[in-house]
C-alpha cells in the first residue's frame, strides 16, 4: 500500500458482484485493518446494491460503489420510457440513504 496513489478500492464480497450483499462485519473489520495501514481514503464496493447497504458502508468507509445494482436495473428498464426516471430515483435514493 506505500505505492498507491489516491485511494483504496475495498472489494467487499468475494466472487460475483451483484450475486449476494456484503458481509458488514467483516467489512468493518478489514476496513478498520486498512486504514491502520495507509492515510488514504477507503472507497468499498461490490455487493451494495440497496440503499440501507450504502448507508451502513458509508458509515465506515470514505466511499462508497454501487455498479451492478445500476446496470441490473437499466437491464431491467431497457427500452422503458420510464428507465431514465427510475435511475434517477435509484441513484436519489443511495444519495439520500448516504446524507
Amino acid at each position: 500500500m506505500k505505492a498507491a496513489t489516491g485511494f483504496i478500492y475495498y472489494i467487499s464480497v468475494t466472487g460475483v458482484t451483484g450475486t449476494r450483499g456484503p458481509e458488514l462485519d467483516e467489512t468493518r473489520k478489514n476496513v478498520g485493518t486498512i486504514r491502520t495501514l495507509t492515510k488514504l481514503p477507503v472507497v468499498v464496493g461490490f455487493g451494495v446494491s440497496t440503499p440501507e447497504q450504502a448507508r451502513q458502508i458509508g458509515s465506515m468507509a470514505d466511499g462508497v460503489v454501487v455498479g451492478s445494482a445500476f446496470v441490473k436495473l437499466i437491464g431491467e428498464k431497457i427500452g422503458d420510457a420510464g428507465m431514465i426516471d427510475a435511475v434517477e430515483v435509484y441513484a436519489a435514493s443511495l444519495k439520500a440513504a448516504l446524507r
